[in-house]
Formats: C-alpha cells, structure tokens, sequence
C-alpha cells in the first residue's frame, strides 16, 4: 500500500518533470511526421555480374565469328537482305542482267497485231542524224535515249568534221551532222560492223550502219557483217505479222534471214512494215519491210524469212 501511494512520486521523478500536456502531444505529432522512412536495401546475388558479361562476350562472338573464319558474305551475295550505311552517303548499284537502256525499247506480245512503227531518227534539212566513218554510215536511233559506258567498245576515231551537208563530205573522213566534232566514236562491244556510239548533249547515243548517198555493204560484205547480231537476239517483231518472245524461235529466225539474204542494191525501200530485233544488251535494230525485201544497210532479199516468221506465228 505504502508503494501504492508513493507511486505519482516516483512516476513524476522518473519523467524528469515531463507533463502529458498537448504541448507534448504537438511534440510526438510533429517528431511523426519529420521522421524519415527507413531505406531499403536490395542484395545483388554474386553470380548476376557473371551471366552478363557472358552474355556479352556470347553476342560478340556471333558477329565477330564470321569475319575470323572469312565467311562473310559479298555485298552482292543474294543472301544479304539488309545493308547499312551512313546518312547521306551513296551507294553503287551494279547493272544486272536484264536491265534495259534509258528509252529502250523492249518487245512484248500485246494480243493485237503490231502496228508499224520506226526507231531511227527523223531526217531533218534533208539528211538523218548520222555519223561517217571511212566510208561506212550510221544513222541514229531514237531509242535508247542513253546507254551507259560498260556498252562501249574500241574507239573508231573522233569526228573531223560536223556538217550539214554529209553527201558533200570527204567518204574516208569521219563526219557527222550531229556529233560535234572532236567527239569520239566508239564500235558496241561485239557488234563492230552494225552498231557505233558517240555522245550527244551529253549522252551517248547508238547509230546503226545504214546505206546513204548510193554507199551500203563493202568489197563482199554479206547482210550478216553489217547486221552482226547473231547469238544475242531476245525477240523479234515483224509490223503486220506479230511479235516473237521466245529467244529460241526469235534467234532461229533471224540466222534464217542471215544465211539466205540476198543483196539486191544500195537503196532502201520504203515500204509500210518495219522488222524490229531486240539484242539481249537492251538496244534494238530496225530494217524496213516491203513485201519479201528488207533493207538498212542496203536491200536485200530473203523469201524464207518472211515465211518462216509467218509459220512461227501460227
């Protein structure tokens, strides 16, 4: 009883004067509130550090392995589906087979009947763009517009002299009417005797060997020496008749008009078909059709032609 009684005593000593008074209520509110939460801590295993850094090394393998073995594929390989590079900067495209002359004409089954229809340039003042060289004369196609260098052959000379008279020009100078002079003339790689280029406003053009001013076919030329396109026709078309697509049948008709043309005089014909051959570097030729002759570089007579490209179509 007497530690009983004794207790407010001892509890006020014990406080150290401290009285539960909303001053000391305010104190605990605020000491709550200012009191800050406690940080947690997270425990990282050993073994994560580890599996990154091989993880690492494991994708710089996959990507390094092929350059140490000598793998790598070639940028043109067809295996590469994507290929970086940085902006701006410009990439070459290598020509592939199959891609065609800026304006060339490709030859195609249309279900209709081709229409007549002519490639070499307008004549213009009384003479067609043209070119001379040494007594051989090429007349400009109006298709392609462009072809690029990689079709040019070895160079037959530069032009001598630009005139707009060539039928009044030197035959043993290189001319022309169209090609400025000083120019170059190139031969088409393959095709020396049929086709030439020279640059025109600034691309290269195709002229084909043709006859003019009463000069067609040399000493014994044949019709294949100034048509020198056997082994690379892809299609023919013959005005009137129909247009051949398959290489095989196109070719065989072709070397049949080669092997059995016969020369019949320097003119031309003018008549209202035309026979278009199309040669796998994507330029195409022209001869002009009348009845069983067709001329270019000269006229020329081949019955067997126009019947088996007849037989072909049915």
């Amino acid at each position: 009883m007497k530690n009983l009684e004794s207790l407010p005593e001892v509890a006020e000593k014990g406080l150290g004067g401290l009285t539960a008074g909303q001053e000391l209520k305010y104190r605990i509110l605020n000491a709550a509130r200012e009191e800050k939460p406690a940080e947690r801590h997270f425990h990282i295993p050993a073994w994560v550090p580890a599996v990154c850094c091989a993880l690492v090394l494991a994708v710089g393998m996959i990507f390094a392995l092929p350059q140490l073995t000598g793998t790598v594929k070639d940028e043109d390989d067809a295996g590469i589906v994507l290929r970086s590079q940085r902006a701006g900067e410009a990439t070459s495209v290598p020509q592939m087979r199959g891609d065609l002359p800026a304006g060339a004409v490709k030859l195609s089954k249309t279900g209709s009947t081709p229409s007549y229809r002519s490639i070499w340039e307008d004549a213009s003042n009384g003479s067609f763009p043209m070119v001379g060289v040494n007594g051989r004369y090429y007349r400009m196609l109006s298709n392609p517009t462009s072809i690029g260098s990689e079709l040019l052959g070895g160079s037959l000379g530069t032009v001598e002299e630009f005139t707009s008279e060539p039928a009044l020009s030197n035959a043993d100078s290189a001319m022309s009417n169209k090609v400025a002079q000083g120019e170059t003339i190139y031969t088409i790689s393959g095709m020396d005797g049929t086709l030439v280029a020279a640059a025109v406003d600034g691309s290269y053009r195709v002229f084909q060997r043709v006859g003019f001013n009463g000069s067609s076919v040399k000493g014994n030329e044949s019709l294949a020496d100034t048509l020198q396109v056997r082994g690379h026709v892809m299609a023919v078309e013959l005005s009137g008749v129909g247009t051949i697509t398959d290489q095989n049948t196109a070719e065989s008709l072709v070397d049949t008009l080669l092997d059995n043309a016969s020369f019949e005089s320097s003119g031309s014909v003018s008549g209202s078909q035309s026979l278009l051959i199309q040669l796998d570097n994507g330029i195409t030729v022209q001869m002009a059709v009348k009845d069983d002759k067709l001329s270019a570089c000269g006229t020329w007579s081949c019955p067997e032609f126009i019947d088996a490209f007849t037989n072909a179509m049915q």
